[in-house]
């Protein structure tokens, strides 16, 4: 049975185009079955000229909690009791710019005694707090109440997160992880929340990641369902995209202490001479990236599989997919491609490639969906023994409400503009997962977001689309 569900942890943002469907639905083998809406409710207009930083869904019983930029790009929470279609909503005093663009990443968690968490990324700012502290976090002054929130540091007023990420462990420690530096030139930071004495200290005496002033690491750790945290990255050179090299992966019981695949302990920092946590040396320039090509799934005996764009001896774009076996790091070429994604670039880049992640079918076989902007999608069907694809055919068929939904509401045409790195055309609808817990099995939400597209962190000229509407769904799947 194919049984649809949402992934909670990290926001996964997933552009709906020719059918693709990855992280939608979570592949079982055999017949469909697909959950219907019975809800949605509207949240608030939204900014949609460009795609300025992802909205955050965070559900939490009784009450979801909604993280977004408004129609005039400031940042904006708003809550509802999850029987209600009212929301509350408070206005932070941070306003985006141009050169945010899509980088612009907001985050929230709920803490153990109901307080909400806040943090976004300063950068390109048209308005904001003063600084130190450098770091942009607000914590709700009551619990479960968006009424009023303190400004507070961290661990110190220096601290300036780029891409702040609250993540909350199985036993709902809360943990914040961000870059401290630049793109080519930073290090991985983490620090552990006290609800008792609501307070932050570092949880690494060093950086988990350290790039030594020569580079820096994208991606971080999320928690498997083998108990343990399993953290995948890649290195960067530069702010270029094209010079992520070296995937890389390690493995924590804890978020402290650290081993790679083959249970051997790994020293802190990890850096990029780190040579036991190595997944595949991809040298620069080789398609490496840190953008949606980079997944990580499980097989059916709870093995990594890890999914990543490179290029083969011929200069294509593939999607590889690779496991540790038999005592080496097995590499699979998946798709076969004849195309060449030209990986460079600075800023908010456009996506041409995106893959879901390895899961398992019955009868000893994986499947994972990628979409490619030349051949659209594609469902691959893999042994699960050899990670050699058995065949490749067009993927089920999206629910009728995904169909349906996923035509802009707007009626607004996109400009083509090669600066912007823009294409032209329709507007976008982007589907949100739900970082949070439904309140029962049956039941999942979704946001519905529309916008006209990245913008290379570059000025939109006039005319600009009117805001649209931000919208929640929930679904339900009969006999889930």
């Amino acid at each position: 049975m194919r049984q649809e569900r949402v992934l909670r942890g990290s926001t996964v943002i997933f552009v709906l185009m020719a059918g693709f469907t990855a992280g939608l639905a979570e592949a079982r083998g055999g017949a469909s079955e697909y959950p219907e809406i019975i809800e949605q409710t509207d949240v608030a207009p939204v900014w949609s000229a460009h795609r300025i930083g992802s909205p955050v869904l965070l559900t939490h019983a009784p009450f979801q909690y909604v993280g977004y930029y408004d129609a005039d790009r400031y940042l904006t929470v708003a809550q509802r009791q999850l029987d209600s279609e009212s929301w509350r909503f408070y206005r932070f005093p941070i306003q985006m710019g141009w050169p945010t663009g899509g980088h612009a990443k907001l985050t929230l968690a709920v803490d153990r005694d109901g307080f909400l968490h806040v943090s976004s990324y300063r950068r390109g700012l048209l308005q904001g707090p003063p600084s130190p502290p450098a770091i942009l976090y607000y914590r709700s002054e009551k619990p479960h109440d968006i009424g009023s929130f303190e400004r507070l540091q961290m661990v110190s007023p220096d601290e300036d997160p780029g891409y702040p990420t609250f993540i909350t462990g199985p036993d709902n420690t809360l943990y914040f992880e961000y870059r401290q530096g630049s793109s080519g030139r930073g290090d991985q930071i983490y620090n552990v929340y006290d609800p008792d004495t609501q307070t932050w200290r570092r949880l690494l005496d060093v950086p988990l990641l350290d790039g030594r002033g020569l580079m820096n690491a994208y991606g971080g750790p999320r928690f498997g369902p083998d108990g343990l945290w399993h953290a995948v990255w890649v290195w960067r050179n530069t702010p270029c995209n094209s010079t992520n090299h070296t995937l890389s992966y390690a493995r924590s019981p804890d978020l402290r202490h650290w081993q790679s695949i083959e249970d051997q302990p790994v020293a802190l920092p990890i850096t990029s001479e780190t040579t036991q946590v190595i997944v595949d040396p991809v040298g620069p320039g080789q398609g490496l990236s840190n953008m949606t090509s980079l997944q990580l799934g499980w097989d059916s005996q709870q093995r990594t599989v890890h999914t990543y764009h490179k290029y083969d001896e011929h200069g294509n774009s593939q999607i590889y997919n690779a496991r540790f076996q038999d005592g080496r790091w097995l590499r699979v070429q998946a798709t076969d491609w004849d195309f060449r994604w030209d990986t460079s670039g600075t800023g908010a880049l456009p996506y041409v490639v995106r893959t879901g992640a390895i899961r398992p079918l019955d009868g000893g076989q994986l499947e994972q969906v990628v979409w490619s902007e030349q051949h659209g999608s594609r469902r691959i069907v893999l042994e699960e023994a050899t990670l050699t694809p058995i065949r490749t055919t067009p993927p089920d068929p999206a629910p009728a409400w995904q169909r349906s939904l996923s035509v802009p509401e707007s009626d607004f045409r996109v400009p083509a503009n090669d600066r912007l790195l823009r294409k032209g055309g329709r507007m976008r609808v982007q589907w949100i997962n739900d970082q949070g817990q439904s309140p029962d099995d049956r039941s999942r939400y979704l946001l519905r977001w529309e916008n006209a597209g990245g913008n290379n962190d570059r000025p939109v000229p006039e005319p600009w689309p009117e805001p649209t509407m931000l919208r929640v769904l929930r679904l339900v799947t009969e006999g889930a």
